[in-house]
């Protein structure tokens, strides 16, 4: 599986969530994520603020590449 380092928010009902930034690893088909036990999905566009969902508790998150000048927060 492919690795990336990239920015993690939960959004859960939230504009800003809690956040951190860790490897996250790729699916085959790049459509699922895995990051600290979690699965994530892509909402493919359907999400407000929140690209990706928690498969197992369907939490909202906003997941991307790290900015090298600090300004990941949506």
């Amino acid at each position: 599986m492919k690795s990336r380092i990239m920015y993690i928010e939960r959004k859960s009902g939230e504009i800003a969530g809690p956040a951190r930034i860790g490897r996250v690893m790729f699916s085959q088909t790049g459509k699922m994520l895995y990051y600290g036990g979690q699965k994530f999905e892509s909402l493919k566009g359907a999400g407000f603020k929140s690209n990706y969902y928690d498969v197992e508790n369907r939490d909202d998150y906003w997941i991307s590449g790290c900015k090298a000048a600090g300004g990941d927060r949506l």
